[in-house]
């Protein structure tokens, strides 16, 4: 009986690795490459940037957010900010975009992804994080103004949508 038990293990087995055996994963894709041309420029929305310290401490609280549809029911869609040539955001490459916000799109497609507000310190306002979890004010150095863009793409279907933001002073007082 021993003998009969220890066949069909190794049966078993054999069997196992025998299917597996041309069985590869697929590759992961690299979001960074092959990312369709942007389409033609529309105009971006705004958003201030603060140039002084109280005001920089208060700019985690600003709702910034993207939204879009045509994705896949319940995909999830990672947003990405394409950092200029030139400019550096701490941990990041140069080159390499970087990413903002995540959302899953609900069952029809649609989605929107909130940029929650350590990411506003460590990538708009380019700062650090204290272990108390605040902002370090002495870190603090804001991205260049300008147009940005950014980047929602479906990790199922590769759809892409683009966006843009303008980030701009604020208004003389």
């Amino acid at each position: 009986m021993k003998k009969f038990c220890w066949l069909i293990s190794l049966f078993t087995i054999v069997s196992f690795l025998a299917g597996c055996k041309g069985a590869t994963p697929p590759p992961f894709p690299d979001w960074n490459t092959n990312l369709p041309p942007l389409p033609p420029e529309s105009s971006p929305q705004k958003v201030t940037l603060p140039t002084t310290l109280p005001d920089m401490l208060s700019f985690p609280q600003t709702r910034i957010y993207f939204t879009g549809s045509g994705y896949q029911p319940n995909e999830m869609v990672a947003v990405k900010m394409d950092v200029p040539a030139g400019e550096e955001i701490p941990s990041v490459k140069p080159g390499e975009p970087v990413g903002v916000a995540l959302a899953n799109a609900d069952g029809k497609g649609n989605f929107t992804a909130d940029v929650p507000a350590e990411t506003k310190i460590q990538i708009f306002l380019r700062g650090r994080i204290l272990p108390t979890l605040a902002p370090d004010p002495g870190s603090l150095k804001p991205i260049p103004y300008g147009i940005y863009t950014f980047r929602s793409i479906g990790t199922e279907s590769r759809r892409v949508g683009v966006s843009r933001i303008e980030f701009v002073p604020p208004a003389p007082k």
